[in-house]
């Protein structure tokens, strides 16, 4: 029976289909299924290659080539033949062994069939392939599309380093900033956590049944099976990890689960503070031609975009977050509760990405309202209290504070009056008249386009 994506259980695979299929390469049970081949076929290159010299004077002289071909021909009607088997056996990695025990023998390598899968264990197998999709997926997805964002942030953010803003503390005007800068701290923080993915290493293991390399061990007794593991692991590009039991401890993915977390909830918090802006009416996220924001009222033009941003992002960072705590547990030397969990890797990290572009898709329609941010700081004036409370306690009054503080409960007009009945210097009032809302931003610009210099050096570090 065809598919129809409006019959898909999660919008995953209904509604975002569109917008996130390219994630399917990754996180599709034949992506899956394709990776362990690989592992497989990899694996008995490197034993026949260590193990079996006299096994290989039986082969033809391109028996490497037409193993990797295996893979590399390996199409959706070969996945179907190994979920046949999985029907019959009951065991997905066993399925997978009969599979390519028949294709040995269709392509003339028979004699190599009894050497599938020697000595290993399902999660040497799984553990591999899972780490090889999820370092694939993080260079070629998910930092590329985090690189984005954070250049689109910088970029709006160097656009309006001088665009005069109020600043809030607990919802409420405090003192004058700049949008550029508030803006900076973001794309700062979105850079850094960026680097980390980017250097993340994935873990791997081998080790048998139970971590010990036992059967191995016993039957080439010569060979050092922890250096061969070690190596082998390296040359997929993982880091070894030699603390294993039957699987692969799940400490270092849980590492990059909770960095996939905290930088969701960056972004998420990222929406909410835009989303805010927009509600007091300083920012605006329009709408296109022929588009309805609202099936009643014609007059809307909403966020929505931000918001779906934001929804995404909270709910991939609470997956996130589960799946790293809760892979940590396992008991003894095994048991299947992860497994389950790590065919759902797809879920956060595929709502992080619908994260990512519905975020540059509310940054593609966003309008700063810049005169609006600056009169809304112009009729603030009380904005500077701080201003005149620390600068009063530099020059020697003591209950400065107190002084601002009880002249506003007056109205603003009064502070200044009441200063000047202090009988202070001239000089230290008319500095104090002189003072705008519009001028008190401390080094915002200055702290702004540092922030943004450094964006660019890690981005170049990540590059590189």
């Amino acid at each position: 029976m065809n598919f129809n994506s409006l019959e898909a259980i999660i919008p995953i695979d209904g509604r975002y289909r569109g917008r996130i299929g390219e994630t399917s390469r990754y996180f599709s049970e034949y992506a899956l299924i394709k990776e362990r081949l690989r592992v497989e076929i990899e694996f008995l290159i490197k034993v026949i290659e260590t193990c079996s010299e006299e096994i290989r004077f039986k082969l033809p002289h391109d028996w490497k080539d037409r193993l990797l071909r295996i893979v590399e021909d390996f199409k959706l009607e070969d996945a179907e033949r190994i979920k046949e088997l999985e029907k019959i056996l009951g065991h997905d990695v066993k399925a997978l062994m009969n599979y390519l025990r028949e294709r040995l023998h269709q392509i003339g390598l028979e004699p190599l069939s009894s050497y599938i899968h020697l000595g290993l264990t399902s999660d040497d197998v799984n553990n591999l392939a899972y780490s090889l999709l999820l370092s694939r997926f993080r260079d070629e997805v998910l930092i590329p599309n985090l690189i984005e964002v954070i250049k689109t942030v910088s970029g709006k953010a160097r656009e309006n380093l001088e665009t005069i803003m109020l600043g809030r503390t607990h919802g409420v005007p405090a003192v004058p900033t700049t949008f550029g800068r508030f803006l900076s701290n973001y794309a700062y923080r979105l850079a850094r956590i960026a680097y980390e993915l980017a250097s993340f290493k994935f873990p791997g293991k081998l080790g048998g049944a139970i971590g010990d390399h036992s059967a191995l061990k016993f039957t080439y007794p010569k060979v050092d099976w922890i250096e061969f593991s070690k190596g082998f692991v390296e040359s997929l590009g993982l880091e070894y990890t030699p603390a294993s039991t039957q699987i692969l401890p799940h400490d270092k993915i849980s590492e990059f689960l909770g960095k996939i977390s905290i930088l969701d909830a960056i972004i998420s918090n990222l929406c909410r503070d835009l989303w805010l802006l927009s509600s007091l009416g300083l920012l605006v996220f329009g709408r296109r031609v022929g588009e309805a924001h609202s099936s009643t009222m014609p007059h809307k033009s909403n966020p929505l975009h931000l918001e779906n941003a934001e929804g995404a992002c909270d709910l991939a960072s609470s997956i996130a977050s589960f799946m790293a705590r809760r892979l940590i547990s396992s008991r003894l030397h095994r048991d299947l509760s992860d497994s389950i969990i790590k065919r759902f890797y797809g879920l956060p990290l595929t709502l992080t990405i619908i994260g990512f572009k519905s975020l540059m898709e509310a940054f593609k329609r966003m309008n700063v309202l810049k005169d609006k941010m600056r009169l809304e700081v112009e009729s603030h004036p009380e904005s500077l209290a701080e201003a005149y409370q620390v600068y009063l306690r530099a020059h020697g009054v003591e209950d400065a504070y107190e002084l601002v503080q009880g002249a506003l409960d007056k109205g603003w007009s009064e502070v200044l009056k009441e200063i000047k009945d202090r009988g202070l210097p001239d000089e230290i009032v008319k500095r104090l008249k002189e003072v705008e809302p519009t001028k008190y931003v401390g080094e915002a610009v200055r702290i702004g386009s540092m922030l943004l210099d450094e964006v660019e050096k890690i981005l170049r570090k990540i590059g590189k």
